[in-house]
């Protein structure tokens, strides 16, 4: 099973970026240029690979990837996101 969250309560970073969703890095990645395709910039984190790179291990292939965007964006991000993943859930 993969863990795909789109999220629904959004945090405020200090630079206007939420958190909006977490999943697997593919998921992540193509969800990312979905947006990017849809005029709305995003960032992409990944909690693996930041704490192999430190030398230990956090998080999961499966729930280590996040996706940032403006809290502007937020609404038309989730409706994209939440198409996916219908979409990929069926």
């Amino acid at each position: 099973t993969k863990l795909i969250i789109a999220k629904q309560n959004l945090q405020i970073m200090e630079n206007n970026m939420i958190e909006i969703f977490i999943g697997s890095d593919i998921d992540a990645n193509y969800i990312s240029s979905l947006l990017v395709e849809n005029d709305i910039d995003c960032e992409i984190e990944n909690a693996l690979t930041q704490s192999l790179s430190a030398g230990w291990v956090n998080g999961s292939q499966y729930n280590s990837t996040s996706i940032y965007v403006n809290i502007n964006d937020a609404k038309k991000a989730r409706q994209i996101i939440n198409e996916y993943l219908d979409n990929t859930n069926e």
